[in-house]
């Protein structure tokens, strides 16, 4: 792409940061979710763009806005995904790691995934493709600590406080690995794992459509990721068809799900998390925190954004 649209969509999840930051705790999911998209929705909406929505887990949902099937005002064609935010229960509750989101690719370049769980474990570029999701937790795990040089008392795995992962949380205990619990936000989970900042290894259930936006993180950023979807029924599977899901055994990778290296990804933290600090309010308007990040030349950049909204109201 001949624009860097990563600057541009970055303005959208800094809005949308700052919509859900002026919600934050007050305790309503439902309202800070929609307002939320409701504001990420309208600044994408400004872009000279024909955007295609791709991978939205809340389309069709009753009670929640509807992100436009086609964003922008017209211009190149492009896949857009957008999770405006993150962890929303989090945020309504005045709790950590609630994010904002924005993927642009190339036309065709983002698979479009079923509404399901999947499996996924995630490495940063120092690791590599050393992790096999078929293996072991215990054995990832190690695989992770020999390649990074570390004892396995010290590579930190970051998982779900889920009820479903107490299994795969006392396999690590067992073999001494450091646990960092979340209780919302794997895509963050996920880019901590990534940037090797906070976490070594993000492994976990979670949702399919998070994983092709943690996809494109990789294409700008580096790392390694493998998932797996899960089907309980018939119907998950008829679903996953839709998509053009023959092979329900496959193991995802980044090539199957961002293709090509035109893509960019922008995030900006709305409660502090494992990325990125949370939106700051000043006297006359708000400090919030960004990144953005480009596949084409692995450019990363992260963006300290002061807001005076005497200036320019955003709400």
């Amino acid at each position: 792409m001949d624009i860097n649209y990563g600057m541009e969509i970055v303005r959208a999840t800094e809005i949308a940061a700052l919509t859900a930051g002026r919600l934050q705790g007050l305790g309503d999911h439902n309202d800070i979710l929609n307002k939320t998209r409701q504001a990420i929705a309208k600044t994408l909406s400004r872009l000279h763009i024909e955007g295609t929505l791709i991978n939205d887990r809340f389309n069709d949902r009753p009670s929640t806005f509807q992100l436009p099937p086609v964003i922008g005002q017209g211009g190149v064609k492009t896949d857009i995904m957008a999770v405006a935010l993150e962890a929303h229960h989090s945020a309504a509750d005045g709790k950590s790691n609630a994010t904002s989101y924005a993927v642009i690719a190339k036309e065709g370049s983002i698979q479009s995934i079923p509404n399901l769980s999947m499996y996924k474990i995630v490495v940063g570029p120092r690791v590599g493709q050393v992790i096999d999701i078929n293996q072991p937790p215990i054995v990832n795990v190690k695989r992770v600590a020999r390649t990074l040089r570390k004892y396995t008392e010290n590579v930190t795995v970051c998982i779900l406080n889920q009820t479903r992962h107490q299994k795969l949380i006392n396999e690590v205990r067992q073999c001494g690995a450091r646990i960092k619990l979340i209780e919302e936000g794997e895509i963050s989970g996920c880019l901590a794992a990534i940037t090797g900042e906070k976490a070594d290894i993000y492994i976990g259930y979670g949702y399919a459509p998070e994983g092709a936006l943690v996809a494109a993180a990789i294409s700008c950023l580096g790392g390694y990721f493998e998932g797996k979807i899960i089907y309980e029924n018939d119907r998950d599977k008829m679903e996953a068809a839709e998509h053009g899901i023959t092979d329900f055994d496959k193991i995802y990778r980044l090539q199957d799900l961002v293709k090509g290296k035109e893509v960019a990804i922008a995030a900006t933290g709305i409660t502090d998390g494992e990325f990125l600090e949370g939106v700051r309010f000043t006297p006359n308007g708000a400090i919030t925190t960004s990144f953005v990040a480009r596949g084409e030349t692995r450019t990363y950049r992260k963006l300290e954004t002061r807001h005076f909204f005497d200036y320019k109201p955003v709400f």
